[in-house]
């Protein structure tokens, strides 16, 4: 999950584009989302370039932009397709920097991946949940053989290259006895990060085997996780606790908390192969909803952003996330470390997108700023008055945040506006 970072004009930028390139996987993890992954269309020209001319023209981009590559396996397309597509990309977007990033389950890569990479300096993520006995449960390929020795090729070809890349773990109830040999896999496998996402209930995947562990099982191996990080010879950055060091170090009364983008419209704007739009959480797009349209509330082609500004539907849903985070800000003493949640899995886990605490939230958000305020009060001698008091200053700075302030003017203005509409 992101969180917005600090700029001049925080919450009317589009932080984060992610394209689908094809909805297609050529794996079958058993903890999937996604409901159309045997579907092998590719995104046509036409669509990434309706897209670009949409992002471009909406007024919302910045000097910067951030595309990920997402939402099926990106290299289950041709190599070509992302020559193509970076070319493409680039035409449009003169004078914004563009940064690319595929995630990827690393089965597929190979030298003639890790020269387009290295090229284009493409950030490069791998999908890996530790060691082959607990990666292979749930990664399996089509014919339910394990996946583990292609991913260790794939990720052999990109250290071989001089090619960084971060690696996300799915934990699972299958990782909570294991946090030792995980660990030793993670710190030897050379990733310049570790994330790990917990197994949510989101898309198809109704069930979690995590929805029956205790949460006490699932604190244990987090805190477990966190001590041989911190008494290792060679330090593992881990997302969660660096994330919680950020936070805790980014939030005061006079330094106003980060937002949370996936909670803004457009701070993430995913767009399918087809060319449907979404913004919110990406893992919202093409999920079966007839409530909320699928959560398509608009294509490329036909115009701009405007059109899903127009839309009752989505009008709506922003109005319900909204809510949920104003029900988060007034119950929830966390709500300074990540700005209300995460709309995917207050929808998936929850029914409700104006609900609050998800299982995300307990274990992803609070497990680790917990555990980082323990070992900092433990490490500063503060007292439990003192910690109190930090903890307090942090929800007071997230109740500073300034709202949305629209500073541009001209043809653009009207989706700054409609913004600022739904946003109040």
């Amino acid at each position: 999950m992101r969180n917005a970072q600090s700029s001049t004009e925080p919450e009317d930028a589009i932080d984060l584009l992610i394209l689908q390139p094809t909805p297609f996987c050529n794996i079958n993890c058993d903890y999937c989302y996604l409901p159309d992954r045997s579907n092998a269309k590719r995104m046509p020209e036409s669509v990434l370039d309706q897209t670009m001319d949409m992002v471009m023209n909406s007024g919302l981009v910045n000097d910067h932009l951030s595309i990920v590559w997402h939402a099926g396996e990106p290299l289950a397309v041709p190599l070509a397709f992302y020559e193509d597509a970076f070319a493409r990309i680039a035409a449009r977007a003169e004078g914004v920097t563009i940064t690319h990033s595929i995630q990827t389950n690393g089965t597929i890569i190979d030298q003639r991946w890790c020269d387009l990479f290295a090229k284009h300096g493409v950030s490069i993520g791998v999908s890996v949940d530790g060691p082959a006995f607990i990666h292979d449960r749930h990664r399996k390929d089509r014919l339910a053989h394990g996946t583990h020795a292609k991913v260790m090729r794939g990720i052999e070809l990109l250290k071989s290259n001089a090619i960084p890349f971060h690696a996300i773990a799915v934990v699972t109830a299958d990782s909570l006895d294991h946090a030792d040999e995980i660990f030793d896999f993670f710190l030897k496998l050379g990733a310049f990060q570790i994330g790990f996402n917990i197994e949510e209930l989101e898309g198809i995947h109704s069930t979690s085997t995590l929805s029956s562990a205790a949460h006490e099982r699932v604190s244990a191996f987090f805190r477990r996780i966190y001590e041989l990080q911190q008494h290792a010879e060679t330090y593992l950055p881990i997302r969660e606790f660096d994330r919680a060091y950020q936070a805790i170090a980014n939030v005061s009364a006079t330094q106003p908390a980060r937002g949370n983008q996936q909670n803004l419209p457009f701070g993430i704007l995913s767009v399918d192969w087809d060319g449907s739009i979404s913004t919110f959480s990406p893992e919202l797009l093409g999920a079966a909803s007839d409530k909320y349209a699928n959560f398509a509330f608009a294509n490329v082609r036909s115009g701009d952003l405007a059109a899903c500004l127009d839309n009752p539907v989505f009008v709506g849903l922003a109005t319900e996330i909204e809510a949920g985070v104003q029900n988060c800000e007034r119950s929830c003493a966390y709500f300074a470390f990540c700005g209300g949640g995460a709309p995917a899995n207050k929808f998936y886990e929850n029914g409700d997108f104006s609900s609050t605490e998800t299982m995300y939230c307990r274990h992803s958000i609070q497990l680790p700023v917990e555990i980082v305020l323990a070992d900092l009060e433990k490490q500063l001698g503060l007292s439990g008055a003192v910690k109190r008091k930090a903890e307090t200053e942090a929800a007071h700075a997230m109740n500073l945040m300034e709202g949305l302030k629209v500073t541009h003017d001209g043809p653009r203005q009207r989706v700054k506006d409609k913004l600022v509409q739904i946003r109040f």
